[in-house]
C-alpha cells in the first residue's frame, strides 16, 4: 500500500470527520468517500470504491441526499485547517477566484461563465482561500470557499456596475471571505496576512480590513488619488528612494497569457500614502496604507518587464521588510497551483453528476483532496531536498508493487533486490510525466509529478488486474 493509499482514510477522518451533516451515518459515509478519493486521486466515486458494491452506493447516496448542505460538509475541513493553524505565528490567507465548468446533460442548472457567448459550457464561480505557513511556504490547508451560479441575465452589464451597491457587487466576495475565515480562526486571525492579486483592490474591501485591524498584502490596479503633493498612487510611490534590489522567481504560466518561469531583478521603493476615497463610495476620510514598488529595469527581449505595486496593512521601515512583502506576493501562486491540482489532479471537472447540487457536493470534496495534493507535493520535495534524505529507500513513499513497476518501466531491467532511493523515484516518476529537466533544476513541476504519479498507476492497475486473471 503506498503512502498515497496509507493515509487516505486517516487523512478523510481528520479532514471531515467534524462535519455536522444531521446524521452521523453521513458523516462516516462522507469520511469513506473523502479517503477512498483520496487513495484513488482522479478516479470517479465508483472505480475508488473498488467494486465494493456498497460502499459505492453509500457514496452515491451521500452525494445526492438534498439534506447534505455542501457548505456543511465544507465546514468540517475549515474546522481542520483552523485548528492546524494554531501551530503557526504568521499564515498567508492567499486567496483568488476560478471557473468549474462542465458541458455534459445538467448544464441548464448551472450559471454562466462569461466569454463566448456562444459556448455550452456553463458552471460555477469559486473563491478560495488556502493557509500557508509564512516561514516555510507549506501549505496548511483550505479555510473559506464560496461557489455560486452567475445568473445569465447579468451578462453584459458591467458597464453599470457603479450603479449597484457594494453589497450588491461580487467584488464584496473578498470582505465576505476575510469575515468567514475570522469567525472560524478566532484568536488566530491576527497572525493572518491576507494575500490578494489586483482583482481585490477594492475600496470598500482595503477600508473593511483597516477598520478590523486585518492585515493585508494587495497588489494595486488602479492609480488611485491620493493626498500629498503627487495626486497619484504610482507617481507618490515614485517619488521615494530607491532602497535597494531584490531578485524573484516569476513562475511559468500557461494558457493565453502564457509566460516562462525566470528570475527578474527589481528595484525597489517604499512609502506611506493616504488614499482618498472614490466619488462613488461618498464616503470621508482618507484610507492610510503602506505601498512597495518592485520595477524591473532590464526585462529581457520580448520579455513584459515586472512592476508591482503592492498595498499593506504591514510596516515598510526597509529594503527587508519591503522584500518580506513581495516574498509573501509570490507565494500567492499557491491559490493557482491549487486551482490546478483540483481540476487537473483531482478531476473536478471530469465529474459528471445528474445534478447542480451533485456537482458542487462531488466539488467540496475534492477541493480538500487537492490541497493533499499539494502538501504530499511538499513533503516529497522535502524529503528530496533534505540534505541525505534523497539516498533514503524510496519505500517510505512507493509500495513494493509500485517501485518495481516503475523500475521495470524506467530501467528495462528486473528489479533489484533492495529498494533504490527516493532521489531515483522522484526523477523516474518525473520522467514518467515527461520531465526532461531541460532548466536543470533538478525539480519538476507538480504537474509532471501528477502526471507520471497517475502513469504509474494505470501500470500498477493493469498489473494487479492481469495477475487476478492468472
Amino acid at each position: 500500500m503506498s503512502v498515497m493509499e496509507r493515509d487516505a482514510f486517516v487523512w478523510a477522518e481528520q479532514t471531515f470527520g467534524r462535519s455536522q451533516l444531521g446524521d452521523a451515518r453521513r458523516t462516516n459515509r462522507l469520511v469513506k468517500l473523502a479517503g477512498a478519493l483520496a487513495g484513488q486521486v482522479g478516479s470517479s466515486p465508483s472505480r475508488a470504491c473498488g467494486g465494493d458494491a456498497a460502499a459505492n452506493e453509500g457514496a452515491y447516496r451521500l452525494l445526492r441526499n438534498d439534506a447534505v448542505v455542501p457548505g456543511e460538509m465544507a465546514e468540517g475541513g475549515f474546522a481542520a485547517t483552523a485548528e492546524a493553524a494554531t501551530r503557526y505565528e504568521t499564515l498567508l490567507a492567499v486567496e483568488d477566484t476560478t471557473t468549474l465548468s462542465y458541458e455534459h446533460a445538467v448544464v441548464a442548472e448551472l450559471g454562466d461563465l462569461g466569454g463566448d457567448a456562444r459556448s455550452a459550457k456553463r458552471g460555477f464561480f469559486v473563491h478560495s482561500v488556502l493557509l500557508l505557513d509564512a516561514e516555510s511556504a507549506h501549505t496548511v490547508g483550505l479555510i473559506e470557499q464560496a461557489r455560486w451560479r452567475r445568473d445569465s441575465a447579468a451578462r453584459g452589464q458591467r458597464h453599470r456596475r457603479r450603479e449597484r451597491a457594494y453589497e450588491d457587487k461580487e467584488s464584496r466576495k473578498w470582505q465576505q471571505a476575510s469575515e468567514r475565515m475570522a469567525r472560524r480562526l478566532g484568536a488566530t486571525m491576527p497572525r493572518v496576512i491576507s494575500v490578494c492579486d489586483r482583482e481585490a483592490d477594492v475600496y470598500e474591501y482595503l477600508k473593511y480590513k483597516r477598520q478590523a485591524a486585518e492585515r493585508f498584502v494587495v497588489r494595486a490596479a488602479w492609480d488611485r488619488r491620493v493626498q500629498g503633493e503627487a495626486s497619484h498612487l504610482f507617481e507618490a510611490v515614485e517619488q521615494a528612494p530607491v532602497l535597494g534590489e531584490h531578485t524573484v522567481r516569476i513562475a511559468q504560466r500557461g494558457g493565453k497569457q502564457a509566460r516562462r518561469g525566470r528570475e527578474a531583478c527589481l528595484s525597489v521603493r517604499a512609502s506611506a500614502v493616504s488614499l482618498r476615497p472614490p466619488r462613488h463610495t461618498g464616503g470621508a476620510g482618507a484610507l492610510e496604507v503602506n505601498a512597495v514598488l518592485a520595477q524591473e529595469q532590464a526585462a529581457a527581449p520580448g520579455e513584459e518587464p515586472v512592476c508591482w505595486l503592492l498595498l499593506s496593512s504591514e510596516p515598510v521601515e526597509s529594503l527587508a521588510a519591503a522584500c518580506q512583502l513581495l516574498h509573501y506576493y509570490t507565494l500567492r501562486w499557491r491559490v493557482e497551483e491549487f486551482h490546478k491540482a483540483w481540476k487537473s489532479g483531482a478531476g473536478v471537472e471530469q465529474r459528471r453528476m445528474q445534478s447542480a447540487e451533485n456537482l458542487e457536493r462531488m466539488a467540496v470534496v475534492l477541493a480538500f483532496v487537492a490541497v493533499r495534493l499539494l502538501q504530499l507535493r511538499e513533503t516529497l520535495d522535502e524529503q528530496v531536498a533534505a540534505k541525505g534524505r534523497a539516498e533514503r529507500p524510496c519505500t517510505e513513499v512507493l509500495s513494493a508493487t509500485e517501485w518495481k513497476i516503475l523500475w521495470v518501466t524506467q530501467e528495462r531491467s528486473r528489479p533489484p533486490r533492495r529498494a533504490p532511493s527516493l532521489r531515483w523515484a522522484y526523477e523516474s516518476v518525473a520522467k514518467l510525466g515527461g520531465w526532461l529537466d531541460t532548466k536543470r533544476t533538478g525539480r519538476a513541476s507538480w504537474q509532471t509529478m501528477w502526471h507520471g504519479w497517475f502513469r504509474l498507476h494505470e501500470r500498477v492497475d493493469a498489473y494487479l488486474a492481469s495477475r487476478d486473471l492468472m
